[in-house]
């Protein structure tokens, strides 16, 4: 069979299938699909991918659309990207282009990605492209003004902190010690590496050695999110950047209404 013979059983294939069952394979109330760029961090995509499937099940009585590119990253990619060398920007950028077209082609109306440091280069590419783009940094700050918050402790990656991708909104980003720093890019590494993650205690003692009076702290990287257990930190307000994400995106795709 020729190549150009498959779109086309398929096609036949799918509107049999249609016809036996008398209408459309889809069901109603899930016309809107969400595209995860993924592979920044392959954990933080499973688990925004898990989070997402049981939020929204939870509120409409099904599983969301989803598609999910995951970027090939290369690792000399990452380092030249996160070392702000101008060849790594524009390679992250043809990258996160690709990604979205790929997922437009996919059939994703809207997109997200789960990479605090990526959130600007991802919402760039997909406005060029007319296509909504949930933008993970602002669904976590209006979260943190809904937590009656107006200061936050920001624990994230150098590349965050040094691109101020919190800053220029209505809450007081506080970068944490030079030695809380320090931790939490290892602590990074490990999540990242997977063989050895961060423990729930481990978590604990960063938040606490992070937070101040009066203060929120702000998980601002998604492979420490998700990592605390249910019980939070004793008198610090947490705010996971990933959650937040989850929360906007089941929104987006309709989860208040039950088909």
């Amino acid at each position: 069979m020729s190549p150009e013979a498959l779109p086309r059983r398929r096609q036949a294939a799918r509107t049999a299938g249609e016809s036996e069952r008398g209408g459309s394979l889809i069901e109603s109330g899930s016309d809107r699909t969400l595209g995860i760029i993924g592979g920044a961090g392959p954990g933080a995509s499973a688990r925004m991918y898990l989070d997402l499937a049981a939020q929204f099940r939870a509120a409409a009585g099904r599983l969301p659309s989803i598609t999910l590119w995951n970027v090939p990253f290369s690792d000399a990619v990452e380092r030249s990207f996160f070392d702000g060398e101008s060849d790594g920007s524009v390679a992250m950028g043809r990258l996160l282009a690709q990604s979205v077209d790929r997922l437009l082609a996919a059939g994703a109306t809207v997109i997200a990605m789960p990479c605090n440091t990526l959130q600007r280069t991802a919402a760039r590419e997909s406005e060029r492209r007319g296509v909504r783009f949930i933008d993970m940094i602002a669904a976590t700050l209006d979260a943190v003004c809904a937590s009656g918050h107006q200061v936050a402790v920001l624990i994230a990656t150098e590349a965050t902190h040094a691109a101020g991708l919190y800053e220029g909104h209505d809450v007081e980003i506080l970068a944490p010690p030079a030695g809380v720093r320090d931790e939490t890019a290892a602590l990074i590494a490990r999540a990242v590496d997977g063989r050895r993650p961060p423990s729930d205690a481990e978590m604990r003692g960063l938040v606490g050695r992070a937070s101040r009076p009066g203060a929120c702290v702000v998980l601002g990287c998604t492979d420490l999110c998700g990592l605390l257990d249910g019980e939070g930190v004793k008198d610090v307000d947490v705010v996971d950047s990933l959650a937040c994400l989850v929360s906007s995106c089941a929104e987006a795709l309709g989860a208040g209404a039950r088909v």
